[in-house]
């Protein structure tokens, strides 16, 4: 009887059991009803940057909106020195419309010192790409995401991570969608 009782147990396994074993476990899906937007990432809006501030600014921030590119590919870093590798600002637009990241670019002739400090601010925080941008431009620093803009005659890591608390204090809807455009 126990061989019996056995010997049909291993048979059940046996039907339950993949045929290829390649196929991934199918994820529970959730009513419409019950599907919730995430929680923010903030819920506290600091006034000082964790790395300290480097300079102060005069920032202005503004309503602002991101063409949403046909090509691009995902960073894999949080920070960019100015080189060849840097994301182009397809990579940079798609970032902050369709992944809800914040984009800082800083001029690509801003000092050292000025690079250092931001490469200390981002690596604090999640959901940010720091890259050089042409230093052509009248502003040493620059922050969007998808809905606004700041824009700084200085690298004012007070105020940036102000604007960056601002953004992730609200729920940011994702929807998978791989590393590159196709």
């Amino acid at each position: 009887m126990l061989a019996s009782l056995s010997v049909a147990l291993l048979g059940v396994a046996f039907a339950m059991r993949d045929d290829d074993g390649d196929e991934a476990p199918v994820p529970a899906v959730r009513a419409p009803e019950e599907q919730r937007l995430p929680p923010p990432l903030v819920t506290k809006i600091r006034r000082h940057s964790p790395v300290g501030r480097f300079e102060q600014a005069t920032c202005r921030e503004r309503p602002y909106s991101v063409q949403d590119p046909t090509r691009w590919f995902h960073p894999t870093e949080n920070f960019y020195p100015p080189g060849r590798d840097v994301p182009t600002r397809a990579d940079l637009d798609h970032l902050a419309n369709n992944d809800g990241a914040v984009v800082v670019t800083y001029r690509e002739d801003a000092s050292l010192a000025a690079r250092d400090a931001l490469e200390r601010w981002a690596a604090t925080g999640i959901g940010v790409v720091v890259a050089p941008a042409s230093s052509s431009r009248s502003h040493q620093l620059e922050a969007y995401t998808a809905d606004r803009q700041l824009r700084c005659d200085g690298v004012d890591l007070d105020q940036l991570t102000s604007f960056t608390d601002r953004h992730f204090s609200k729920p940011i809807p994702y929807t998978p969608h791989g590393n590159r455009s196709e």
